[in-house]
């Protein structure tokens, strides 16, 4: 007898096992159909709105594609960038040094134009001033030939001039003139 009821228990206990799975299998379907019903009539109702919002989710999808390879495009870039800028400082630094040298350098032509032009003046005064020298040499030398010679006219006519052409100075050696104009 207690077999009998314990079997009887087992009996009850798994048909109350085997109504609840049945049961819930039942609502689980019907729920199912309820719910694609509801569904289908708020696809059908909302079908526009639907559709726009998967075209604004499939550009937002592109958007942040986009987005994704302007980032990546622009951390490559900004390396490039970096790089360049590096290379286009230490070309300025060069420049930089180039121009300094080269002011230095015109500084330096400056001032050895202005002591050449000084220099050039200096000379042509120079020149100027022996060119003078020379022509008052030439002309006192020339004064003195006319001298010369009007003291040697005048010796000529002198009975003294016998003895003076005998005897050549140093005076009448350096501007010789022929006697015998």
């Amino acid at each position: 007898m207690i077999q009998t009821m314990i079997e009887i228990g087992l009996y009850l206990i798994g048909a109350i096992f085997l109504g609840y799975i049945f049961g819930w299998l039942i609502t689980k379907a019907f729920l199912e159909k309820r719910c694609e019903q509801q569904l289908k009539q708020y696809y059908e109702e909302n079908a526009e709105k639907i559709r726009e919002a998967n075209k604004i989710k499939e550009e937002l999808i592109h958007y942040k594609k986009t987005n994704r390879e302007l980032l990546e495009e622009n951390s490559r870039l900004a390396l490039g960038y970096n790089g360049q800028k590096y290379v286009l400082d230490e070309h300025n630094a060069t420049l930089d040094e180039f121009q300094k040298l080269l002011k230095s350098k015109n500084d330096i032509i400056e001032k050895l134009t202005t002591q050449l032009s000084m220099a050039e003046d200096k000379q042509l005064a120079m020149k100027k001033k022996y060119d003078a020298e020379i022509d008052a040499f030439l002309y006192e030398r020339i004064d003195i030939t006319k001298k010369y010679k009007a003291l040697l006219d005048k010796l000529k006519k002198s009975d003294n001039f016998r003895d003076i052409e005998n005897h050549n100075s140093w005076f009448s050696k350096m501007f010789s003139t022929s006697s015998k104009s």
